[in-house]
């Protein structure tokens, strides 16, 4: 990272690890929780367009959630939709 970037900070570990950034997916977990769909879909988006793969992108939504302080009962439904979604991904 250092020789990289000439610095060690998150955005260009983040940039090494090629993985979103967890505050980009916070936002889109957020979003979703407060019903704001748009918008999560919109950050979705821009996720998208950096070129992550969509395996990165579940792994970290999933990450993400599972440390996020929300309602029990939705944090669970939403990473048992999370997890269906990563088998799919890995089915191809």
């Amino acid at each position: 990272t250092a020789s990289g970037f000439n610095c060690v900070d998150q955005e260009s570990v983040f940039k090494v690890c090629d993985q979103p950034h967890p505050k980009i997916a916070m936002e889109i977990v957020r979003k979703c929780v407060d019903g704001d769909i748009h918008a999560a879909h919109e950050r979705l988006e821009a996720v998208w367009a950096k070129g992550y793969s969509a395996q990165d992108v579940i792994q970290t939504l999933f990450r993400v959630t599972r440390n996020l302080e929300m309602a029990e009962k939705t944090k669970l439904e939403f990473l048992k939709v999370m997890g269906m979604y990563h088998m799919r991904i890995l089915e191809g």
